[in-house]
């Protein structure tokens, strides 16, 4: 089921065509944040978000996107468990937390580094799954 998705909005971010059903396609200068919540993504971030959805499937990650629009980044857990990520020194405690919540942290932390002064980042996938409508800049 997520693959066929996967494949579809892939093609559609890689072809740069209007994303998850929304409004055309718009200039860049209207990239990021919109007051109705979706989001208009850059061509950057657009690369960055096929690279993401091919590497995700059957795994558990995360991508954030800067509120501008314009940088996104993810985190990809190496280990294929539902709960506690990458993060070992949960093994022992009896604490478990799902592997996509931690790697969004981890996601979110590392879009904040490549966004700058864009006023901070948004996580838009937690898995395959998306978080807002989204649609691409021309």
């Amino acid at each position: 089921m997520f693959a066929g998705l996967k494949k579809v909005v892939a093609a559609i971010v890689t072809a740069g065509l209007v994303a998850a059903g929304a409004a055309a396609p718009t200039q860049a200068v209207d990239t990021g944040l919109q007051p109705d919540g979706t989001i208009i993504v850059g061509p950057a971030a657009a690369k960055v978000i096929g690279q993401y959805l091919e590497k995700v499937s059957g795994r558990f990650g995360a991508l954030a996107i800067s509120r501008d629009g314009q940088a996104a980044a993810y985190y990809i857990c190496q280990s294929r468990l539902w709960k506690n990520c990458d993060d070992y020194s949960l093994e022992d405690s009896f604490i478990s937390i799902p592997s996509g919540q931690l790697a969004a942290k981890l996601a979110e932390r590392r879009c904040r580094g490549y966004a700058g002064g864009s006023g901070g980042c948004v996580v838009l996938f937690v898995n395959e799954k998306w978080k807002y409508q989204f649609t691409l800049a021309q």
